[in-house]
């Protein structure tokens, strides 16, 4: 069906500036099509794993609003102090990092919800593996619902491609549930067509002892949007992010990452390496938020940005917010150009800047690349990578 949209979306948790436009971002398309509401097959499900599948995105909240007492340790208003937001953002079923907007989204055009269920105390050896194959002009929108149960471990692998000259709209929401001692390993690729655009929205919540681990790369599209809300809500509870992404010619990426650590002696580590070329332009949000409880917590949170071209945007907003006292908070960016240094050595061993180039951007993208946990599609993304710059 084909339709307008405008939504204010990867909102800062505290706002800033206005003149420095990095409080939130608007997605405003028009005349889109959306022609596919679920999401792909995983195949044979390994033992101990079972799932829901077209369940409607109100139903699959249901996970979460029945263990509100657990993921909002703190205050319910703690959730947003911004006035009208935090009504809206208190709605969700779980915070996610685009917000509420994309809920709205999700239930007007009636997207379907797969909810996969580890059982408790089963470790899963291989990962769940969700293949989107994109065709060109296809818009898509679906959602899926990631629960480990206690002292439980899952991996699921999602791979977003299309054929390069390709367009079209993709847009996924994916919500997490690690109870106590649970791990849940997220793994996504996005490899999308030149013309398409796409968001990847992420929410997810912690019990004790309980982690998320997210890899994610952004490697294709022309309008991206990518984000993760976790709560560290039990008592040394983790949260783990590494991202590579690579923004060229005149697309756009905007981000908005943060850890809610509410839980005592929690910790969360956020790491991305990216590359800009071209015009592109991108925005950054990393938030670490140490809430009241959350004494002897850890928080850091690093970017390394590369831009190797003098039109490109770029905008990093590193944010700490603390009301706890007894805890670790670090955030750093390095934002820059290859050092005239670095380009000499190379010169001096018969490597032209060009060539340099190539080396550093594929260097810095692999090294997200290799974590990918499936031999096939971490092939793929490096052959990606080789080939695209």
């Amino acid at each position: 069906m084909s339709r307008d949209l405008n939504m204010k979306v990867n909102v800062l948790p505290v706002l800033t500036y206005n003149f420095l436009h990095v409080n939130d971002s608007a997605l405003q398309l028009s005349d889109f099509n959306i022609e596919n509401l679920s999401s792909p097959k995983a195949g044979d499900l390994p033992a101990g794993v079972s799932v829901r599948e077209g369940v409607s995105f109100e139903e699959a909240g249901e996970l979460f609003r029945s263990n509100k007492d657990k993921i909002l340790v703190a205050k319910e208003e703690e959730v947003n102090p911004n006035g009208v937001t935090a009504a809206r953002d208190a709605s969700q079923a779980i915070r996610t990092g685009m917000g509420a907007d994309v809920d709205g989204l999700m239930i007007n055009m009636g997207a379907r919800v797969d909810v996969y269920t580890v059982d408790e105390g089963v470790k899963v050896d291989k990962p769940i593996i969700l293949r989107y194959d994109m065709a060109d002009g296809q818009g898509s929108l679906s959602g899926q619902v990631i629960h480990a149960a206690k002292n439980s471990e899952v991996t699921v692998i999602m791979n977003y491609t299309s054929d390069q000259a390709a367009s079209g709209f993709h847009g996924v929401s994916t919500r997490l549930l690690a109870e106590e001692g649970a791990r849940i390993n997220l793994v996504k690729t996005q490899t999308l067509g030149n013309g398409f655009i796409h968001f990847d929205d992420i929410g997810g919540a912690c019990f004790e002892e309980g982690g998320i681990n997210l890899v994610t790369l952004e490697l294709g599209g022309s309008r991206v949007w990518s984000s993760a809300y976790v709560y560290l809500a039990g008592k040394e509870s983790s949260f783990t992010s590494n991202m590579g992404y690579l923004c060229r010619d005149d697309h756009n990426l905007d981000m908005n990452y943060v850890a809610d650590q509410r839980g005592k002696k929690t910790e969360s580590s956020m790491n991305f390496k990216g590359v800009l070329m071209g015009t592109a332009s991108k925005t950054f949000r990393g938030t670490i938020d140490f809430k009241y409880g959350s004494s002897g917590s850890v928080g850091d949170e690093q970017e390394d940005a590369l831009l190797l071209s003098p039109d490109v945007i770029n905008k990093t907003m590193p944010v700490i917010l603390c009301q706890e006292e007894d805890v670790e908070g670090r955030h750093g960016a390095t934002i820059g150009q290859l050092g005239e240094d670095l380009l000499f050595y190379m010169q001096t061993r018969g490597i032209d800047e060009e060539e340099a180039k190539r080396i550093m951007i594929k260097a810095r993208l692999e090294s997200v690349a290799r974590m990918i946990p499936d031999p096939e599609i971490m092939q793929k993304t490096q052959y990606y990578i080789q080939n695209i710059i």
